[in-house]
């Protein structure tokens, strides 16, 4: 892990002498008083830890830990928490964290359930400490609930400084830096970031870094690449003496991520992402001009058909903006929402061209040799037909309508690999190839694009 921290602000300076001094240490006077107060109230706080572990509160009882829960999930509008089997606390609403709640120290069966349908999400028996105290954060990767479970009882930094760690569960974005910086600071002349996290199947969590107290801007971007933003979240504030643990959690498109902000035993602060990325695929016919824009944020400007264009990041909800040589085109009813992918199509004759937005989904296969690939249909014209794509000889996608995508389907890694486009109009392949390199651990979408006599073929990864 590379740390360092830039900041423009002659006040912060202190921050980038302390970066990377370990801070897993208690203060001996905070030690001596926690000590002091342990002895005199004991037994108070042995009735205490009774009471609250009947009723979810938080507890210091040796045979009991406390737990409490964190929904960072995209799809569940509240989940609940079950401890060896019975339902402990009230179920917890998305982007926030539930009390503590009073479960058998060891190693007990939790599970977390959809609030609404109590269908089973997810199912763990982490090691938990009797008196000890922990998070447990619920996020989605692909439509799978998975889980992390985060101690609680890191001895504080000394007065004067603040500890700060991240936890990277958003690996489907691939090698990402986060930089945490003075809110005016430009990333782009960093020489380095405060964290890095390379490509990984697996949550990655970094060390602690020592930093000076205040208000910081959190900013994540691909590896290398200051200007691919990812995420930006423009205010944190850390305090002195507390520990804070960055969260980072996969978006419904996979690319994009979002964060959360967690102060140790105190407060949780949900971070979600407020852009999407876009993309142009031009298909109208006769080599018209399209030009898009999401709000006032330019997707593509007079891009000649056929041709796709890279994402560009824009507000999620902003209104999509559409003109073909120049004239009007009406707007799908959806707009790109927060952390997806999209895919913005426009095809048909110039004159009465259609806009269609298609779901991207780039969350990369479960198996590294595996690639996953679609169909989008922009073929244009009367005669446009439904496709269906062949990979390996075998059916992968079928009766794809002009204007539509099929689903993704799952095909192995290989160095000729042979992929073949039917339509109903023809026993031919109107597209063939036998010797295609397509590498695993990627995402690709097949556009067949164009007009329906002389229909043009990208193949695109998409990562």
């Amino acid at each position: 892990m590379r740390a360092s921290v830039a900041l423009t602000s002659m006040t912060l300076f202190p921050i980038q002498r302390e970066v990377g001094r370990s801070v897993d240490r208690a203060a001996p006077s905070q030690g001596v008083e926690v000590l002091k107060f342990r002895f005199y109230l004991g037994p108070m706080m042995a009735l205490c830890a009774v009471l609250l572990a009947s009723c979810g509160g938080k507890s210091s009882s040796s045979a009991t830990a406390s737990v409490r829960l964190v929904n960072a999930t995209n799809t569940h509008s509240s989940l609940v928490l079950l401890a060896n089997a019975a339902i402990v606390g009230a179920a917890t609403a998305v982007d926030s964290v539930s009390e503590y709640l009073g479960v058998t120290a060891g190693s007990p069966t939790l599970q977390v359930n959809d609030g609404v349908t109590s269908a089973a999400l997810a199912t763990l028996s982490p090691s938990v400490g009797g008196g000890a105290h922990y998070i447990l954060v619920a996020y989605e990767n692909g439509g799978i609930v998975r889980t992390t479970v985060i101690a609680e009882d890191v001895a504080v930094p000394a007065a004067g400084t603040a500890s700060l760690r991240a936890f990277n569960a958003a690996t489907d974005a691939g090698a990402i830096d986060v930089y945490v910086t003075d809110p005016a600071a430009n990333i782009a002349t960093l020489t380095s970031p405060t964290f890095s996290f390379g490509t990984s199947t697996v949550l990655q969590t970094s060390g602690f870094l020592s930093i000076t107290p205040g208000t910081y801007r959190v900013r994540v971007t691909g590896a290398g690449n200051t200007s691919d933003l990812r995420l930006d979240i423009p205010s944190v504030t850390l305090t002195s003496a507390g520990v804070a643990s960055l969260l980072l959690t996969p978006t419904s498109g996979g690319t994009l991520v979002n964060g959360a902000f967690l102060a140790q035993q105190s407060t949780y602060t949900a971070a979600r992402n407020k852009n999407a990325r876009v993309r142009l695929a031009a298909a109208v016919a006769g080599g018209a001009a399209v030009t898009a824009s999401s709000g006032t944020t330019p997707i593509g400007a007079a891009v000649v058909s056929p041709s796709v264009g890279a994402y560009t990041l824009v507000p999620a909800g902003g209104p999509l903006n559409i003109s073909v040589n120049g004239g009007s085109v009406g707007a799908p009813a959806a707009v790109p929402t927060a952390g997806s992918d999209t895919t913005l199509l426009v095809y048909g004759p110039a004159a009465t061209a259609t806009a269609s937005l298609i779901t991207d989904d780039n969350h990369l296969p479960t198996v590294a040799t595996n690639l996953k690939l679609r169909l989008i249909n922009g073929i244009t014209g009367a005669a446009a037909p439904p496709l269906t794509l062949n990979a390996a000889f075998a059916v992968l996608a079928s009766n794809v309508q002009p204007g539509t995508a099929s689903v993704y389907g799952i095909v192995g890694a290989s160095t000729a690999l042979r992929l073949d486009v039917f339509s109903p109009a023809s026993l031919t392949p109107i597209y063939s190839e036998s010797n295609l390199s397509v590498p695993g651990n990627a995402v690709y979408t097949l556009f067949m694009l164009g007009d329906a006599g002389a229909p043009i073929h990208l193949l695109q990864r998409d990562r």
